[in-house]
């Protein structure tokens, strides 16, 4: 699972197999491990709520949750993306964007074979 920030935004992009286990078990984790000892973790998780997609920062733990309708619709179609706005104070607005990873053409070093080549556009301008 590939995790990605900019102002108000969070992007999460995730592998064929990590999709496997999200249908089967309901959440996907992953961890980033400082040099000063923290420990700082993220994960998907399909919850019993009816809000699109929804994110929780917690004692350096990232929640994204998605509904089960959303991640029903997302995980057994061809569906790309699920992606929601969440309103924050001063008319402000989290953006949340979660993706099915696509192989990036422009990083030959990088391991292609559990990403989603059969969705991703002939011609890609980016990853």
């Amino acid at each position: 699972m590939k995790l990605r920030t900019t102002h108000n935004s969070i992007r999460i992009r995730v592998r064929k197999s990590e999709l496997d286990i999200l249908k089967e078990k309901q959440i996907i984790q992953e961890s980033i491990q400082f040099p000063s000892g923290t420990l700082f973790k993220f994960a998907l998780k399909i919850a019993d709520n009816d809000q699109l997609v929804n994110a929780i920062l917690e004692e350096n733990y990232l929640l994204l949750s998605i509904s089960k309708t959303a991640a029903s619709q997302w995980i057994n179609t061809n569906e790309v993306s699920i992606e929601s706005k969440v309103n924050l104070p001063k008319d402000e607005q989290l953006h949340l964007l979660i993706e099915k990873d696509f192989p990036c053409l422009d990083r030959p070093e990088e391991d292609k074979s559990d990403t989603f080549w059969e969705l991703a556009p002939e011609t890609p301008e980016s990853c």
